[in-house]
């Protein structure tokens, strides 16, 4: 428990959370300050698209400062039961190069992870985080083969087997409530986010990642809830993300939609929110057909409506249902949270959950699952 603790303080103090000017009165991380500029130069920064290297780019980049491994999916168990889990794996780091010690617990390296469950059919959600330093190997990413852990929580490459240059992998994180054990598969190539994958988030030089994404990935395993064992299958969604600074000093948060729908295609879009208000020029997104192709979507394509909100036991709003409208593309959906409260109250506080998806492309309906993510409100 110590360790943890420790690790967590270590956390705070990196991105400033102890100060008044990086968190607020409730001592809620500030997330624009969190993830803006930094004074140490010598970390690399995201200036210019490059060209991917796989099974390397899978792998940790410690020359930027944050980076991470996310997973979201939708799953069905054999009896109809549903349920959508999140397992994001982050790095984040002290300096860009580390400082040499004999022992094998130097590092500069912190890792955090959130793993969360949601059991639609009994409004249930269970969310948990961990963290630790990188020394004696207590955390980690590593290329050959593919892993990236935090204690027992991962994601590992199972078999030779390679589908559109990702292996397949296994997930496990467990909790004393909810346990997952799945494995994935691409069924689709990545796609390049942004421009050939560089993603501008701001205006300034650097305010950006390097970001690829799998957007539909075969999934089945084990889900394990309060003791009780579902055998389920569905689809889950990837993304990778690295940087030195992503938002801007007038941006404070996104709302980041990744879409599955029941014809095989998938949307992405994420929209930056201003701190007066409103969408930034920088919001975008993709759009996935059913063989794989993508296109990009710009901002003043797509329309963006709140319909409902709904209130954490903290006082914030949150919105909680959308429609999201496409007009160059005939789409038109409307998006609805598959419980409310998918709120993860955590270090860095937000809102991410499962949600279902009705509508219409080129006049035929469609349905479909998703998840949403809302920051910095």
């Amino acid at each position: 428990m110590m360790k943890h603790i420790l690790i967590f303080l270590m956390f705070l103090a990196l991105i400033g959370c102890g100060s008044n000017e990086n968190a607020d009165s409730n001592n809620k991380i500030d997330l624009s300050k969190a993830m803006g500029g930094n004074s140490d130069e010598n970390f690399s920064t995201v200036t210019q698209p490059r060209k991917f290297v796989f099974p390397d780019d899978h792998g940790p980049h410690p020359d930027f400062r944050t980076e991470w491994w996310y997973f979201t999916g939708n799953l069905t168990s054999a009896n109809n039961k549903k349920f959508g889990y999140q397992f994001t794996i982050f790095r984040t780091a002290l300096t860009r190069n580390k400082n040499f010690r004999t022992s094998n617990w130097n590092s500069n390296q912190i890792y955090m992870a959130h793993f969360t469950v949601t059991d639609i059919d009994k409004n249930n959600f269970y969310f948990d985080e961990r963290f630790s330093r990188e020394g004696n190997r207590l955390a980690g990413a590593q290329i050959t083969p593919l892993k990236v852990w935090l204690d027992d929580w991962q994601v590992k490459q199972i078999g030779e087997s390679i589908n559109f240059d990702l292996p397949a992998l296994n997930i496990i994180a467990k909790t004393e409530r909810a346990e997952i054990n799945l494995t994935l598969e691409a069924i689709k190539p990545l796609v390049l986010q942004g421009d050939k994958g560089l993603s501008q988030k701001g205006d300034q030089a650097g305010n950006a990642s390097y970001y690829y994404s799998y957007t539909r990935l075969k999934t089945s395993g084990k889900i394990i809830l309060d003791g009780k064992d579902f055998e389920v299958s569905g689809f889950s969604w990837m993304d990778r993300e690295w940087s030195t600074s992503a938002l801007s000093k007038n941006q404070k948060g996104w709302d980041w939609f990744a879409l599955q729908l029941d014809n095989n295609s998938e949307i992405m879009y994420y929209q930056m929110r201003k701190n007066a208000g409103g969408p930034d020029i920088f919001s975008k997104g993709v759009l996935v057909d059913e063989n794989g192709s993508s296109e990009p979507i710009k901002k003043e394509e797509v329309i963006l409506s709140v319909i409902d909100n709904w209130k954490a036991q903290d006082g914030t709003i949150y919105p909680s249902s959308w429609i999201l409208q496409i007009p160059l593309n005939n789409i038109d959906l409307r998006i609805t949270p598959a419980i409310k409260d998918q709120f993860l109250d955590v270090s860095v506080k937000y809102w991410e959950g499962s949600v279902k998806i009705e509508g219409t492309k080129n006049g035929n309906s469609v349905n479909g699952r998703g998840y949403v993510e809302l920051t910095g409100y």
